[in-house]
């Protein structure tokens, strides 16, 4: 039997989360528990704000639901795969002095009238009984047996204190709808009232623990969605591993926290409190392995990642940093020992074989390397991974045939996997076979890849498909080279109706606009270049220097600003920073970057004029 389960609505007194999770609690312990086909069901609308599409919780109905609202869901779910919905259940949650009332209702699909209704009055000091009263009703109405943790006269809920877990459910909630939104939460949201509320209930009742976990994941999902400020999320993490020093999560989640914000040092410390509370979980030594190779510090960052090999299974998962950081010093020869080891313990470990052939071939023993791929062709028995990625090393060979009949196996078995299929269709273009390469972009552009790659792809797609038009682009290109800008634009201009995905014809226009300072121009085709590939780094140079020519030098500085933070090792999008830092008058921050990049890339005569015109 298939239940929905949507949120309670409520009343005045009640906050709408209590409504959600006080619903969504028992759905999740009846499918946790004993495996019942029971979802819970958040409305959430999708809004537009700043330009961002954003989610936001849809206050559904002020009263009970409509059946009408039900009936549509019963017949959206009878078009999913595997049947339609058999009942949904909702209800209200009201408030009145300081007794609750729910009302619980379940309906079929065929009858406005419910086939179950209760109304349920308590007082907050008897919620656990009536969540676990909702619970039993539910696996009634779902029709499952309930294991003996949920059958028995009382449930264990972690607390007895009904506030204590009222603000836990609070602090869930909002943990919930961070999920569910994929951080694209609506701009009045304020995570500070879900941490505060965790934080309540973890001083009330020390023992409880849900409150402590919900509140580390809730601050990890902020910090990679970039959700409230970073102090917030740094107070509430400290004040999480002091309520609960025994516990290692906190402490992770600052290292997770500090190296994201590139503090290596503090990471690593954190890194290291977190094995002091866990030291048999390995993902804790390879983090801390990770930021000591990014400190440089090899030695310390190889003991780590041998220690997490140790505590891992037979995949070894950390196998690949320990062989990263043997490369990077100068210790390739100690990497394929490293891979039979794994392949000795798990000979149907097709990465292992696979690595272990290429790091011979990368220790020049060329012989060895590739009978090592062919006995791993004739050892495992799932394949398709081997021919992988044996089938680059065939391309350098020349081994073309092979090389496509493999990369075609590997298809076979994983028809969507982007990396592969460009592989694929350069070495079609390379064999000669470029009227299949259109079909193979074309699958590329269907699996919805990375707006970058989409850009790439699209653009050798409109080469192959539309070669006159881009003879006229290269021709304009030619004539931005001999300096001739006004004919460049006279052959792209009309273009633009017959190749608006075509990224390089935007690149040029941008280029040829702000060398004839056509600003407007130039911006509007700059914007359109960053929407097409977000990832062209010189198109962030064109739109600083559109900007600049307009006057909307703070405005750049500001846009550039949060471009550099998203690509913390792009040296030419912090060139372009300190440009627009420069341009509007941010000189000493300006003068920090030009110091900045001198110290990366040492003497460079022809950086050197760019770099001062930063520090003017």
């Amino acid at each position: 039997m298939r239940i929905a389960v949507l949120p309670f609505t409520t009343g005045p007194g009640v906050p709408p989360e209590i409504g959600r999770q006080f619903a969504a609690f028992a759905a999740e312990q009846l499918r946790a528990a004993a495996e019942a086909d029971v979802q819970a069901v958040s409305y959430l609308s999708q809004i537009e704000q700043e330009g961002v599409t954003r989610v936001a919780f849809a206050n559904i109905e002020d009263d009970l639901l409509p059946y009408e609202q039900m009936a549509d869901l019963f017949a959206q779910g009878q078009n999913e795969e595997g049947g339609g919905l058999d009942l949904v259940q909702d209800g209200r949650l009201t408030l009145d002095g300081e007794t609750y009332t729910l009302i619980l209702r379940f309906h079929g699909a065929d009858n406005a009238e419910p086939v179950s209704y209760d109304e349920i009055q308590f007082g907050k000091p008897e919620v656990f009984a009536v969540l676990h009263r909702l619970v039993k009703k539910l696996a009634f109405m779902a029709q499952v047996g309930l294991p003996e943790m949920l059958a028995g006269d009382e449930m264990s809920f972690g607390t007895e204190n009904p506030d204590v877990f009222w603000s836990f459910l609070g602090g869930f909630d909002a943990l919930n709808y961070i999920n569910q939104a994929n951080g694209a939460v609506a701009l009045e949201f304020n995570p500070e009232i879900a941490i505060r509320s965790l934080e309540s209930a973890m001083t009330a009742d020390p023992e409880f623990l849900g409150p402590y976990h919900v509140l580390v994941q809730l601050c990890r999902a902020c910090a990679n969605y970039r959700i409230g400020t970073f102090e917030l999320i740094e107070e509430a993490l400290k004040g999480a591993a002091v309520a609960q020093p025994a516990e290692a999560p906190a402490f992770f989640a600052q290292g997770e926290l500090y190296q994201a914000a590139g503090d290596l040092e503090k990471a690593a410390n954190a890194f290291e409190k977190s094995i002091q509370k866990d030291d048999k979980d390995p993902g804790l030594y390879t983090r801390l392995g990770i930021v000591q190779a990014q400190m440089g510090m090899p030695v310390n960052a190889e003991r780590n990642f041998r220690r997490a090999m140790e505590l891992e299974d037979d995949d070894k998962p950390s196998a690949d940093m320990l062989a990263n950081v043997l490369g990077q010093t100068n210790r390739s020869h100690e990497i394929p020992p490293i891979w039979k080891a794994i392949i000795d313990a798990n000979p149907q470990n097709a990465a292992a074989h696979a690595k272990y052939a290429i790091s011979l071939l990368q220790n020049g023993k060329t012989e060895e390397g590739e009978q090592a791929f062919e006995t791993a062709l004739e050892t495992v028995e799932e394949s398709a991974m081997i021919k992988r990625y044996y089938a680059p090393y065939l391309v350098s060979k020349d081994d073309l045939d092979r090389a496509m009949d493999f990369y075609e196996d590997a298809l076979d078995e994983a028809p969507n996997d982007v990396p592969t299929l460009i592989e694929y269709a350069q070495t079609l273009e390379r064999a000669g076979r470029q009227f299949e390469v259109p079909d193979v972009l074309k699958q590329i552009l269907n699996c919805n890849p990375e707006p970058d790659i989409r850009a790439e792809t699209l653009a050798r797609l409109i080469e192959l498909e539309q070669p006159k038009r881009v003879e006229t682009v290269d021709s304009a290109r030619l004539k931005m080279e001999a300096g001739d800008f006004q004919g460049a634009i006279r052959e792209l201009k009309p273009l633009r109706n017959w190749l608006a995905d075509y990224w390089k014809l935007y690149a040029l226009l941008a280029s040829a606009y702000n060398r004839t300072e056509q600003y407007e121009d130039a911006l509007e085709s700059a914007i359109r270049l960053l929407e097409l590939f977000p990832g062209c780094e010189p198109a962030f140079g064109e739109y600083v220097m559109a900007m600049t020519g307009l006057g909307r030098t703070e405005e750049a500085y500001n846009v550039m600003k949060q471009v550099a933070i998203a690509n913390p090792s792009s040296l030419p999008i912090h060139i372009n920073f300190g440009l627009a830092a420069s341009r509007a008058g941010h000189s000493e921050e300006a003068r920090a970057l030009a110091k900045q990049i001198r110290e990366a890339i040492g003497p460079n005569e022809e950086l050197e004029p760019v770099l001062a015109e930063i520090e003017r």
